[in-house]
């Protein structure tokens, strides 16, 4: 397992885990769709990490991207 922020672009894999305290970062990912169990795929790491779940596209900062637990 991996944090979104260590990961490559072109990485596909599954959102294990949400990792954090934050009820304001749970929420916004959530309404963006991004749920343990969705797969995911990174599209970009810089200047932002943009990365795919099902049909939408995402962009979070380094910070989101740290909460973000991939396999």
């Amino acid at each position: 397992m991996e944090v979104l922020a260590n990961l490559e672009k072109g990485f596909e894999g599954t959102i294990v885990e949400i990792k954090t305290d934050r009820d304001d970062i749970i929420r916004k990912l959530m309404a963006m769709g991004v749920f343990p169990g969705s797969s995911i795929k990174v599209i970009q790491t810089f200047p932002s990490y943009v990365f795919q779940v099902g049909y939408t596209q995402v962009a979070v900062d380094k910070e989101i991207a740290s909460t973000i637990i991939v396999e």
